[in-house]
């Protein structure tokens, strides 16, 4: 025999102990997967993948074995289209918060910019209003030195 044939024989022996609850090296409340059944048959990860026919036995037994629980067991399509729904619901969920949080942003910038707009307005009336006051403290002082009169004797 093949070293191929004998790794296959060895895989479906330890599925065939895991199937009847009487495993050698792992434990009986481990869940059946591929990997399960490669450390039962003592074998490396992955070398049960390179068998797809064992890998489709492997997914059958645990869904009879799920059956026989009375467990309901998904298709793969169905579990993979539950989970694009799901991640759908989510995708939409963030993308209302995103669009909320980036109105909020705009209207935060607008005011922003109106609050600036309205500050440097200010900043050049008081630019404003200190030169005119200014020019009329030195008028002042002008007509102030104009309106002495000398102090006679």
């Amino acid at each position: 025999m093949s070293k191929s044939e004998n790794t296959l024989i060895a895989l479906e022996a330890a599925l065939e102990r895991i199937a009847q609850g009487k495993p050698k090296r792992i434990p009986t409340t481990r869940k059946l997967s591929v990997r399960a059944v490669e450390e039962e048959a003592n074998l490396g990860n992955g070398s049960g993948y390179y068998y797809p026919d064992f890998v489709q036995k492997v997914k059958q037994v645990k869904a009879d074995i799920a059956e026989a629980k009375g467990e309901y067991v998904q298709p793969e399509i169905q579990a993979v289209r539950s989970k694009l729904k799901e991640q759908k619901r989510i995708k939409s969920n963030f993308k209302d918060k995103y669009e909320a949080e980036r109105e909020k942003l705009a209207l935060f910038a607008a005011a922003q910019h109106h609050l600036n707009d309205k500050l440097v307005k200010a900043l050049a009336r008081i630019d404003e209003l200190e030169y005119e006051n200014a020019n009329l403290r030195e008028q002042l002082a002008v007509a102030s030195r104009s309106n002495l009169q000398a102090i006679k004797k």
